[in-house]
């Protein structure tokens, strides 16, 4: 632009006097410096303009990098305090779920347990209420052959000489009957009982003597 004044200028001058001249040249100059000035100031407004908006670019660039990053750590503290509750969450339900398994174990076994000393309990009420009568019965049973000579409660003397054993105790039964088997015992009746007793068994003369003894009571 400053050259196209000068042009102008020069073009003034070649067809006016001196005088004229060196006017025109004065009013071409300051115009010149006129326009230059306004260009100078026009220029410096615009960079400044132009310095203005960069800075701002550049603080709203910061202030939208400094946000993401913080939304980003945000979102970041977010999925970390979710993980970290999904994983208590998780431990706690697997907790939950091993008392419950170990408490429904302890029942089971408290439970079989239970039952099976019912059962034991069921069984050795049945044995030992069966016992004692099959016990009697065995005893009742062995006693048949001794009721001709001892009578039906053993409260006969045998042919009018030997004790009535019902009153005896369960030892003195019990040693004259594994006397006369062994053969250590008796006197004119020990060939009478020999061949009675020497087929019992040891049972068999514990359950009649317990039979005996009952019969006196």
């Amino acid at each position: 632009m400053r050259n196209i004044l000068i042009a102008i200028g020069v073009l003034l001058l070649v067809g006016c006097g001196e005088k004229e001249n060196t006017n025109k040249l004065q009013e071409i100059n300051k115009s010149v410096q006129s326009a230059i000035s306004n260009v100078q100031k026009e220029t410096s407004d615009a960079i400044e303009k132009v310095d203005e908006a960069v800075k701002k670019i550049e603080d709203v660039k910061d202030d939208i990098a400094q946000k993401g990053a913080q939304t980003k750590q945000g979102a970041q503290e977010i999925l970390q305090k979710a993980a970290n509750a999904s994983e208590t969450v998780l431990q706690k339900a697997n907790e939950t779920l091993s008392n419950i398994s170990k408490k429904a174990d302890e029942v089971i076994n408290e439970g079989a347990n239970t039952i099976e000393g019912v059962k034991q309990k069921a069984d050795d009420v049945i044995k030992a209420a069966s016992a004692p009568l099959a016990d009697a019965d065995k005893g009742k049973k062995l006693f048949v052959t001794c009721i001709p000579c001892h009578g039906t409660k053993a409260e006969k003397s045998a042919v009018n000489q030997s004790q009535i054993i019902n009153k005896w105790s369960k030892e003195q039964i019990l040693k004259a009957l594994k006397g006369y088997k062994d053969g250590t015992y008796g006197g004119k009746f020990k060939a009478t009982m020999i061949p009675t007793v020497k087929k019992l068994s040891d049972d068999d003369m514990e359950q009649l003597s317990t039979y005996i003894v009952n019969l006196g009571k």
